[in-house]
């Protein structure tokens, strides 16, 4: 059997960093929803006013009924 590799708390941090770097090179697209996602959910859960929220609230629900219709 082959001897597995250990890695150091930094080789392998650098190397998750370095998978994260690959697969968005390679997935732009999901990549760039995904950090929309990630800003949109900081956004309403750290700085959102309450009128903001409320707003939000309005065109969550418009969206949902243009999803709901197609």
């Amino acid at each position: 059997m082959p001897k597995v590799k250990k890695y150091t708390k930094e080789e392998a941090h650098q190397r998750q960093i370095d998978r994260v770097n690959e697969y968005n090179r390679t997935h732009k697209k999901e990549a760039y929803r995904n950090q929309k996602k990630s800003r949109a959910r900081n956004f309403i859960k750290k700085d959102a006013t309450r009128e903001e929220l409320e707003e939000l609230r309005g065109l969550i629900d418009e969206r949902l009924k243009e999803i709901s219709k197609s």
